[in-house]
């Protein structure tokens, strides 16, 4: 790599506010303090913004390659919507999307505008002597950054000013949900299946309509590997459609730009659509993967076509399938809220969100906080609600005066339009006849805890299903699908039963070990599972401790403990117990270390325990694993 010339005249960098609040870190990091001696990338983001998304692969690869040397990535979250204004919800994103650098929040634009910062995604750099030495707009600079970023720690040590390394700082990160759940982007409610986008463990779970577990596809780990349902990889996957002649549910694979087939009898998972690498084509007209894609959002599936919110380049754009050859069919990729034809005088704003409903195919446009729709056969599009990149709110009545912030979902029923206004926190109903909104569901406060059976918290929904008369929402932030009754609005939590069982059957654990338990025949069997922690860390009090038993005959057990309380005491009942069968029995609990109470690690152990009948056997068996070393 060239050393790019870099400017000699630079003007002192503006120091951080001291009473702004920052998010993924326990202290404040200054300019002229914790950061001197160490080359800066300030990042200006907000978290609704894909184009931002786009860029943190790039923060993350330079934050790996620069890991033991004084470079520091810090975030300037500098808020579109209201509700990315908000501290906790920063934090909250932070998590969704992996971010480990500390973000300072950035009220009323201040550090925008004294950066002279211009839109969303820019990057600037300051050198080592607390300089700023310029800016990056926009996405795909990655190799143009790692070059300035070389050549000023080079400046640095010619000069003698580097400091040894990066500062130190704790990063805050999440509990394990008791769901079992990450951040599910979206769901599908089709007849007696409930497909869920598991979107935060790259996978995809399959239940029934009662929430037991059918299936679940993918190994949790992120990347794009194809094959059997356990060992294919997902990257954030988002939206679904069903065909149900054929047995098969298609995924937009968001983060890895590809469009997926999962055949549900063969148990297989084929990619059919995307090179696997973002691309920036506004036209399209390769076929299957020789045709790059940009941050599919959402799909939907009319006969052989299926229509795709292509979120990256602002676009809807089809596959066909008997073909494989996918273009763009609507949008012309400006980002804007215009109405007119195809590709040629519509402009839309980050689609997220599809449903169909006979000619009319009705779009989440959440950058211009807007539901539209599109003629499936005249590329017609029309606004119901929304106006501009900057007018949002909440808000019902006319359309003209109707006001969201920020959609993501969208469902046809009976007539109306169902729309997860997913920043204000609520569900809300749309009918084109009288053109008039209301709320339908969300209380429109995301803590949990003011819930209540007349008033549901919802955290940024992220995706609506109606199937029949109910309506399944992604209660994406609070890790849970919710159920509601479209016939008189009550809801319940959507559970799901067999999932920590069935991830155990192929996931990989922090321990395992292998034991022989006694049992008293036709007495149940209590087990106390419990681990040795090595040193240095302490139990999460705050996660949940949830257990899975596998037995050869009977239904599988699963369940919570006490929280923050080991061992975990399972019952299993008698008529699970047999001589010389063995039983697969998991525990899940997630721990801190003592240096940085807010890292949470997640962990999971198994025990192939081996049953042996005896008349003086206990009623209890004590089993402890020991974790050997800390996750890094």
């Amino acid at each position: 790599m060239s050393r790019p010339q870099l400017p000699t005249s630079r003007v002192r960098a503006p120091e951080f506010p001291r009473n702004f609040a920052w998010v993924n870190t326990d202290r404040p990091l200054y300019v002229q303090n914790e950061l001197k001696g160490r080359v800066v990338v300030l990042d200006f983001w907000t978290y609704c913004c894909i184009n931002c998304m786009h860029i943190l692969p790039d923060l993350e690869y330079l934050e790996h390659k620069y890991a033991d040397q004084p470079v520091v990535i810090v975030g300037v979250h500098s808020a579109k919507f209201d509700n990315e204004g908000d501290k906790e919800n920063i934090l909250t994103a932070c998590q969704r999307y992996d971010i480990a650098h500390p973000v300072v929040v950035d009220e009323n634009h201040r550090i925008w505008s004294e950066y002279g910062v211009q839109s969303w995604p820019t990057l600037a750099v300051i050198d080592a002597e607390g300089r700023v030495v310029g800016q990056l707009s926009g996405e795909g600079n990655r190799e143009i950054l790692d070059g300035v970023i070389q050549a000023l720690l080079d400046e640095g040590r010619e000069k003698g000013v580097l400091a040894a390394g990066p500062p130190e700082f704790n990063r805050n990160s999440r509990v394990p949900s008791a769901s079992g759940l990450a951040f599910p982007g979206k769901v599908l409610a089709h007849k007696d299946r409930v497909f869920i986008a598991d979107s935060n463990h790259d996978r995809i779970v399959i239940t029934d309509t009662d929430g037991s577990v059918i299936a679940i596809v993918g190994s949790g780990k992120k990347g794009q590997t194809n094959g059997a349902f356990a060992m294919a990889e997902f990257d954030n996957p988002q939206g679904m459609a069903y065909d149900e002649q054929k047995n098969i549910l298609y995924v937009a694979d968001t983060d890895n730009h590809l469009i997926r087939k999962l055949d549900l009898s063969a148990q297989t998972v084929t990619t059919i659509c995307g090179t696997g690498i973002q691309v920036y084509d506004r036209l399209g007209g390769g076929q299957g993967t020789a045709q790059g894609l940009n941050s599919p959002w959402d799909v939907v599936l009319n006969g052989n076509t299926l229509y795709i919110a292509m979120a990256g380049p602002h676009q809807l754009w089809t596959l066909d399938l008997p073909t494989g050859v996918a273009r763009a069919w609507a949008g012309n990729g400006r980002e804007d809220i215009i109405d007119g034809t195809g590709t040629r005088s519509a402009s839309l704003a980050q689609p997220s969100g599809l449903s169909l409903d006979g000619d009319w195919l009705y779009f989440a446009d959440s950058e211009v906080s807007a539901v539209r729709r599109a003629n499936i056969k005249s590329t017609e599009v029309q606004t119901l609600v929304g106006s501009g990149l900057f007018d949002f709110g909440d808000q019902t009545g006319k359309f003209d005066r109707t006001l969201l912030q920020h959609p993501l979902g969208v469902a046809y029923y009976n007539g109306d339009v169902l729309v997860a206004d997913t920043y204000n926190h609520k569900i809300k109903q749309l009918n084109p006849t009288s053109k008039q909104s209301s709320d339908l569901i969300g209380s429109g406060n995301p803590d949990v805890a003011t819930e209540t059976p007349d008033k549901l918290s919802l955290y940024e929904p992220g995706g609506i299903s109606v199937n029949g008369d109910w309506l399944y929402v992604a209660d994406t932030n609070h890790d849970r699908v919710v159920r509601v009754s479209l016939k008189d609005n009550s809801w319940s939590v959507f559970e799901i039963r067999g999932l920590r069982s069935m991830e155990g059957v192929s996931m990989d654990h922090d321990a395992i070990s292998d034991t022989t338990v006694s049992f008293r025949a036709g007495v149940d069997l209590q087990l106390d599972l419990t681990a040795k922690l090595p040193s240095g860390v302490h139990l999460n009090k705050d996660a949940p401790i949830g257990y899975a038993i596998q037995p050869a005959i009977g239904k599988p057990i699963e369940g919570l403990a006490t929280k923050g309380v080991l061992p975990a005491r399972v019952t299993i009942p008698a008529t699970s117990l047999k001589n010389s069968d063995t039983l697969k029995a998991m525990l899940y609990f997630a721990y801190c270390t003592d240096k940085n109470s807010g890292l949470c690690v997640p962990v999971s152990i198994a025990w192939n325990i081996h049953l042996k009948e005896s008349a003086t056997a206990k009623d209890i068996a004590e089993l402890s694993a020991k974790i050997e070393s800390v996750p890094q």
